[in-house]
């Protein structure tokens, strides 16, 4: 994930309107809402009865996002499902871009996810003035109470949702800088102790690996992995053919990717659609409410 502590880069800036400045986060944003609306006229078109796999598949997807809007909203809300697919698609979609390596998380920049929750904050604030008219709204805000929770709310959705994605990608940062320190600091220990040393690492991970797959033991096998690949890269180093190589980041960074790019961006896209889905609901009353009022 690509994320910097000191906000989105700016690649230039239009001088129209005293600056429209391009980000990385509008690049990001650009392409998937491209990708999004490239993806929806294909899938969407030359639909047929008898479906293929794709068609099952998206039919699958619609379906699901159509029963969570009607669990979460009940079913006189259900025509909400193309604004919670959409907002659902959008969040995780610009969680998963980061994970490229050339773009930039769109939900790691808090103007987006801020936007977000002011649009779902409006759409709440539009039906309490239709369904209870413009007094009852304005007589609301007399309890302080009632302003500082309707300030809260997009406040604690825009920030929940950017931090988990943003900080994520810190904490990876960090860990993958500390496993190059550790890198250079062995191989700099093995080449100042000379190539016998190198050669014993070597060694011993065979023999380690020999033993693993004499005991059947997971453990003893990734040990002698790691020895031979320390000892090999530190023979290197000692040797003046390759100097510098992270070796402890290869992989490690990867296992991270899962959880902080793969599985927590689709936790905060659904948690974020989940929230979106009961505070719009709670300013939506039942059908016989409505005409009641």
């Amino acid at each position: 994930m690509n994320v910097s502590v000191d906000g989105a880069f700016v690649y230039f800036t239009i001088p129209i309107f005293g600056g429209i400045p391009i980000t990385q986060t509008t690049v990001s944003s650009t392409l998937v809402a491209l990708i999004l609306i490239i993806a929806s006229i294909l899938l969407g078109k030359n639909l047929q009865k008898r479906p293929g796999k794709m068609q099952v598949l998206v039919e699958k997807g619609v379906g699901m996002i159509t029963d969570l809007t009607a669990s979460a909203m009940g079913a006189h809300n259900v025509h909400w499902t193309p604004f919670m697919g959409c907002l659902f698609l959008c969040s995780i979609c610009g969680s998963y871009i980061g994970m490229t390596g050339f773009f930039r998380s769109w939900t790691a920049d808090i103007n987006c996810t801020a936007t977000w929750a002011l649009m779902v904050s409006f759409i709440i604030w539009f039906n309490n003035i239709k369904y209870n008219g413009i007094l009852a709204f304005l007589k609301n805000y007399i309890n302080p109470m009632n302003i500082i929770s309707d300030l809260a709310q997009p406040l604690s959705m825009s920030f929940r949702h950017f931090s988990n994605v943003s900080v994520g990608g810190i904490i990876s940062a960090i860990i993958y800088a500390a496993l190059t320190l550790l890198s250079s600091i062995v191989l700099n220990l093995i080449s100042s102790a000379g190539w016998l040393m190198a050669i014993a690492l070597i060694a011993a991970g065979i023999g380690i690996f020999v033993l693993g797959m004499k005991k059947k033991n997971l453990i003893l096998k990734i040990l002698a992995v790691v020895t031979f690949v320390v000892g090999l890269f530190g023979l290197l180093q000692t040797l003046n053919i390759l100097s510098g190589v992270p070796i402890f980041t290869f992989g490690i960074p990867a296992v991270l990717s899962v959880y902080f790019d793969f599985f927590s961006g689709f936790i905060q896209a659904l948690v974020f659609t989940l929230l979106s889905m009961v505070y719009i609901a709670g300013s939506l009353p039942e059908p016989q409410a409505a005409e009641a009022a």
